[in-house]
């Protein structure tokens, strides 16, 4: 019959476009969701202390606090993870440069938002933290993702405290799901295309979700005023999948981003207190 002529290509096509978007289902994902995660460590100022986002100072305040901790991972010139958000130095050290054209040690000296505070490297943090709260590790995209990835697996292939990974990029996912497979990979998500460097045909697929198959990613680490973004609704639906919102602000912020689906936060600029969950 003509109607089986266009049910069944429909059928394929739609049974395809699932497999493509389809995250893991890790149970072990469980107990990473109602976790709130400090954005690049408790920064900011506190009892007189102020202390630079992405620094040890902030990490040991997390820590100490019993928040889980967000930080993003970059390789130094020499092949070195070092935890740094930004591509550019300008920003948090004044410096002008990359931070891929410089050496571990050439970080370390610089000063973080004029504290004593220099770029720490992960294997600091891991030693610093030490298991004592959960690690939500961003893995950043652009440049040497490829080499920050494989970093990551390597280091923290030996850390025995808890921790998931999460990046823009699904291929950098795609090399902690090889490296290490059992970690609980998250695809960060946004309206990349909003931004005109991002509209190139491999970040419109990303946004999609059509690379997931790369990685199987167990959660998605989301805008949390996107959570709408198609087809992020049918993933956490559909899948079940846990998501987590980024960045929240306030108590109101937190409170609505769980009144909205999502089953944990990163915060920054105020301290979580006991928001229902």
């Amino acid at each position: 019959m003509p109607i089986l002529y266009i049910a069944i290509p429909v059928l394929l096509l739609l049974v395809g476009w699932m497999l493509l978007i389809a995250p893991s289902n890790k149970k072990e994902m469980e107990s990473f969701k109602k976790i709130r995660y400090a954005h690049r460590g408790l920064h900011g100022e506190a009892d007189g202390v102020f202390a630079a986002e992405n620094s040890m100072t902030a990490f040991a305040r997390a820590a100490d606090a019993g928040f889980g901790i967000e930080l993003d991972v970059r390789a130094s010139k020499d092949g070195v993870l070092m935890v740094f958000h930004d591509a550019t130095l300008d920003r948090v050290t004044g410096v002008t440069g990359k931070v891929g054209d410089k050496t571990a040690d050439e970080l370390r000296a610089l000063s973080l938002l004029g504290t004593s505070d220099g770029v720490p490297t992960f294997a600091d943090v891991l030693e610093l933290v030490d298991g004592r709260v959960p690690l939500l590790v961003e893995i950043k995209p652009e440049g040497a993702g490829q080499l920050a990835a494989e970093l990551t697996a390597e280091a923290l292939a030996s850390y025995s405290g808890p921790y998931i990974v999460e990046s823009f990029n699904p291929l950098a996912l795609g090399v902690i799901k090889k490296k290490l497979p059992g970690a609980m990979r998250g695809f960060l998500s946004d309206k990349l295309t909003a931004n005109e460097k991002y509209r190139s045909f491999k970040h419109r697929i990303a946004q999609r979700c059509l690379l997931n198959f790369i990685a199987r990613p167990a959660f998605i680490s989301a805008n949390k005023d996107r959570i709408r973004l198609f087809p992020l609704p049918i993933i956490r639906h559909l899948f079940r999948t846990p998501f987590i919102a980024w960045t929240v602000k306030s108590a109101e912020e937190e409170r609505a981003a769980y009144e909205n689906g999502f089953d944990g936060v990163i915060f920054e600029d105020y301290i979580p207190g006991e928001t229902e969950k």
